[in-house]
């Protein structure tokens, strides 16, 4: 139930964050686009208690985020990757996994790959 409470509350933001990145990357979009790439709206809850032995894990995997955006609050958890697209400064080369490092309380916004 407070996930559905919390998946509708979060529309409004979305829909905003959304308009946002189409205004910055210079497209206009009717209001029905908008509303098609919100599309589906899921809540997904990966908990992963403290484990004695981190090097035994295995949480989600490796994998890119099929819909619009993903929001994630950080909890000081590690396990947060990114692909690199092109080779960075600071050491990232293109194709590799790199690893982000929690900030708890901070909310992450995926770019999904719909988008």
């Amino acid at each position: 139930k407070v996930a559905l409470e919390f998946l509708k509350a979060s529309i409004s933001m979305v829909r905003r964050i959304l308009e946002v990145l189409m205004e910055k990357l210079g497209v206009t979009l009717e209001e029905s686009r908008i509303d098609d790439l919100i599309g589906l709206k899921m809540v997904n809850m990966n908990f992963y208690p403290t484990c004695p032995n981190p090097d035994l894990t295995v949480g989600v995997g490796r994998h890119s985020d099929m819909g619009t955006l993903t929001m994630l609050l950080q909890d000081g958890i590690d396990g947060l990757y990114v692909k690199m697209e092109e080779d960075i400064t600071s050491g990232g080369k293109k194709g590799e996994w790199v690893e982000i490092p929690p900030i708890p309380g901070a909310l992450v916004i995926n770019v999904g790959d719909t988008l």
